[in-house]
This record gives C-alpha cells, structure tokens and sequence, in this order.
C-alpha cells in the first residue's frame, strides 16, 4: 500500500508522542475506515459518517479538540482525538490536503422549497441569516474557510448534528452561533435542510467500457 507524503509526514507526527506510541499504527490510520481518503475525491463513511475531504483544516483540528474536551460527544472520536494529542493539526491538514468531491445536485429543486428559503434567505424574524451565508459550496470561497462544508454530507449525519446543536449536547461552535441557529428551527425545518444538503452527490463514475464506447463516436 502506497502512502502520500502528507500521510507519511502525518504518521511520523502521530507516533511522536506517548500516548500514540500505545497505540498500533493501524488504529493510528484507521480514521479512514469511516473517512476515507482517496483519490477521486467520492464520498465515504456508509452515510452515516462525514466526508471530511477537503474542508478546512482549522476546522477539523478545532472539532478534534472539541471531541477530546467534551465539547462533542462521541465514545470513538473522543478516544481518537486524545489519541491523536498533538497530531491533531497533521491529521487535519492530512484531510484538508484530500481531493474534494464534485458534487451535482441530483434532487429536482422543486422538493427542497423549505430548505432553499433557509439556505439562501435564512429568516431575519427568528434571527436566522442565509445557510449559504458560512456554509459555501466553494471550498475556495473565503466564507467556507472556518465552517465545514456542509453539501453531500450524510442526511442521517447532518439531521444528528442538527439536533445535537439544537438540545445542546454539541457545544463546538464558536460563540454559540450554531445553537442558538438550531434551536429555532423547527423538526421538519431540521429535517428539510438535512435532505437538501445531502442531495448534493457525486456523480457516479463511468466506467471504462462507457469511455471506450464515446471515443468510437
């Protein structure tokens, strides 16, 4: 198996301090059993986990930390994180150095009014300012840079994290904004959001006897 720089230079990181050394290289790399990172930039973790590919990495290292403090509760990534220690930064700029997926919009938009208000109009009467105003598809765009990605996630993952926003179980967000967004929103508003985020999909891959076929056109 062939390693890329990054995630040699991530390892070498990784096994520096004591509490990775408990570990075994396998479980050090074993993120990506629910994250994977690979080459064509898809998505991963069999909807139910994030796709980490690509976001911004001041962001991946801030929900580690968040994870190993008890600001996000998960048993898996809480032991992960304090694992990781001070690895966090490297295994966060291994993601964020990750292809990132192209995603199409593969829903009719006419099924997603509800969350298309939120997304681009948000609600100014409950305080809520456009979705799209931090959570950009453009992965270059200056507004995405500290906030995650949030199209083609899982819609069982986003509705979860909505939630846990929302109840205050998840307390990563800077300045309380994602909570007091949250808490708002209504169920079906919830639920709305999730579906439409995660109808961002990639496109299925056309396989080679498709490409042989259109060069012989």
């Amino acid at each position: 198996m062939r390693h890329s720089i990054p995630a040699l230079l991530a390892l070498a990181v990784l096994t520096s301090s004591p509490m990775a050394r408990a570990q075994s290289t396998d479980i050090l790399l074993n993120c990506s059993t629910c994250h994977t990172v690979n080459t064509t930039g898809g998505t991963a973790g069999r909807g139910i986990y994030p796709n980490l590919n690509g976001q911004p990495a001041r962001y991946i290292e801030r929900q580690l930390n968040a994870f190993r403090d008890g600001l996000r509760e998960h048993r898996q990534m809480s032991l992960t994180a304090t694992a990781l220690g001070q690895g966090a930064g490297a295994m966060a700029r291994l993601y964020a150095d990750a292809p990132t997926p192209h995603l199409e919009f593969r829903v009719p938009s006419g099924a997603h009014e509800t969350a298309l208000d939120l997304v681009n109009e948000g609600d100014w009467s409950r305080g809520l300012p456009p979705c799209a105003s931090c959570h950009a598809l453009d992965p270059e765009d200056d507004r995405a840079r500290t906030a995650p990605r949030v199209h083609g996630q899982p819609e069982a993952y986003l509705g979860q994290q909505l939630r846990a926003y929302a109840d205050g179980t998840r307390k990563s967000d800077p300045m309380g904004r994602m909570r007091a967004f949250s808490e708002v929103l209504s169920p079906d508003e919830i639920s709305a959001l999730a579906r439409y985020y995660a109808a961002w999909e990639t496109p299925p891959a056309e396989s080679p006897r498709q490409d042989t076929e259109a060069e012989n056109d």
